[in-house]
């Protein structure tokens, strides 16, 4: 008998590459505000629709991903963008919008109820190195945030290894070296020997590296 495992409604990140990435923010409250801002620092190629828009958007028209429409909701506006995000305050608005989200496959937040959306935005933390997101299932937006300041406290003094172990990897031009290089480095006791400085002695004696 097979499983229905779309009863746990787990979240699914993933990592987008955000340069590459469409949004069109649709609302111009405080909500649409700080969403634009959010997708904007990621790098997002941001568009901002609202016939009207708080004082607060004037400190983001400074950055070039960002562009503004004063126009009242239309389809089309949401046909070539990857993530939309609604953020009126006009209900029949955005009941129409979640149809039409729905109807073209897109991935939408919903900044007025979140459960109506396909797409809750985590907490982002970010090193020189690497990134984490933070969902917590009860919905509780400032204990993710101190959860994730946590993890990145923690995880920055891994940082110059995950830097050293990707250099690595990409040096190894044989994939059937490759996979058991980096299994041996991915050590609890690799990395001892690593914060000694003695990393490419203990990879040249295990393998002539």
């Amino acid at each position: 008998m097979k499983k229905n495992i779309e009863k746990n409604n787990l979240p699914l990140h993933i990592s987008l590459l955000s340069s590459k990435i469409k949004v069109i923010i649709i609302g111009g409250g405080t909500a649409a505000y700080i969403k634009s801002k959010a997708f904007i620092m990621k790098g997002c190629q941001v568009c901002v629709l609202s016939k009207k828009f708080i004082d607060s958007f004037d400190n983001i028209k400074k950055y070039l991903n960002v562009s503004f429409i004063k126009e009242e909701y239309n389809i089309r506006y949401i046909l070539d963008k990857h993530i939309v995000v609604i953020a009126t305050d006009d209900n029949k608005v955005n009941s129409t919008i979640r149809q039409h989200c729905r109807e073209f496959c897109k991935i939408y937040v919903d900044a007025v109820d979140f459960k109506e959306g396909n797409c809750i935005l985590p907490c982002n933390r970010s090193t020189e190195n690497m990134s984490i997101a933070v969902n917590i299932r009860g919905v509780s937006p400032i204990t993710s945030v101190f959860i994730a300041d946590k993890l990145i406290s923690y995880i920055k003094k891994y940082d110059d290894f995950v830097e050293f172990s990707s250099n690595m990897r990409n040096s190894i031009s044989k994939i059937e070296y490759r996979k058991n290089i980096m299994n041996f480095i991915s050590t609890d006791d690799f990395y001892f020997f690593y914060k000694k400085g003695k990393a490419p002695i203990v990879i040249e004696m295990f393998y002539n590296k």
